[in-house]
C-alpha cells in the first residue's frame, strides 16, 4: 500500500508541474475537444513510460554497487535541488492560455504530438533520473515494487491530464499567474525536501547524519 500511496503521490506532483505540455493539453483540449486532449494525453504517457524504462533498466543494473548507490544518491539529489528551486523561482507567463494556440489535427497526429511534445524536452529525462534514484536509493524498491510504483504514477498522471483535458474550459479560466505562481512553489519546495532526503543517504555513507 506504501508504494501505491508513493506513485499516486509522485503522479500528483507531475501533474502539477505547469510547462509547456500542461498549456499545450489543455489549449488542445480548449480548441478541439475532449478527444484531442486525451489522446494527447495516451502520447505523453507513452512518452513518460518509454524514458522510465531507459533510465531504470540502465540504474538498476548497477544498484548492488554501494559506492554507484552513493553517486546515484548525490546526482539524483542535485537534479531534484535544481529543479526545485527553478521551479520556486520559474517567471510566470502573463498570456492567458486562449492565446496560444494548436494546429487541428487527427487523433493519432495527437497522439504523436503529446510523445513529441513531452520527449524531445531534454528535462523531462534528468527529471526521470531524479525520480528514479529516490526509489532506488531512498525508497530501495525492488524491481516489482518499481514497477507497481510507476505503473501506478504513470496512471495517475494519465488519468489527471484526461481530467485537465475534461474540464479544459474551466481550467483555462482558473490557471491564472497567481495560481501558477503557488503551485511552482509547492512543486519547488517538495522537490527541494526530496533532494535533501537523497543528500542524507549520501552523508550517512560517509558516517554523516542531517536527518
Amino acid at each position: 500500500m506504501d508504494i501505491v500511496i508513493n506513485g499516486f503521490l509522485f503522479g500528483l506532483l507531475l501533474c502539477v508541474l505547469i510547462g509547456p505540455v500542461f498549456f499545450a493539453l489543455i489549449q488542445n483540449a480548449i480548441e478541439k475537444g475532449f478527444f484531442s486532449g486525451f489522446f494527447m494525453a495516451v502520447g505523453i504517457a507513452l512518452s513518460d513510460t518509454i524514458y522510465i524504462f531507459i533510465t531504470y533498466l540502465g540504474v538498476s543494473q548497477l544498484t548492488d554497487n554501494p559506492s554507484f548507490n552513493m553517486w546515484l544518491g548525490g546526482v539524483g539529489g542535485g537534479i531534484m535541488l535544481i529543479f526545485g528551486i527553478f521551479y520556486m523561482f520559474k517567471p510566470i507567463p502573463t498570456k492567458g492560455l486562449k492565446q496560444l494556440h494548436a494546429e487541428e489535427t487527427k487523433w493519432f497526429q495527437q497522439i504523436v504530438k503529446g510523445f513529441v511534445l513531452n520527449g524531445i524536452n531534454p528535462f523531462v529525462l534528468i527529471f526521470w533520473i531524479g525520480i528514479v534514484s529516490k526509489i532506488t536509493v531512498d525508497f530501495q524498491y525492488t524491481t516489482n515494487e518499481a514497477i507497481t510504483f510507476f505503473i501506478v504514477l504513470i496512471a495517475t498522471v494519465f488519468s489527471v491530464d484526461v481530467l485537465k483535458s475534461y474540464f479544459a474550459v474551466k481550467l483555462s479560466q482558473i490557471v491564472t499567474p497567481r495560481f501558477m505562481r503557488i503551485m511552482n512553489r509547492v512543486v519547488g519546495i517538495a522537490l527541494v525536501l526530496f533532494s535533501l532526503r537523497l543528500f542524507n543517504y549520501v552523508l550517512e555513507g560517509f558516517g554523516i547524519e542531517l536527518f
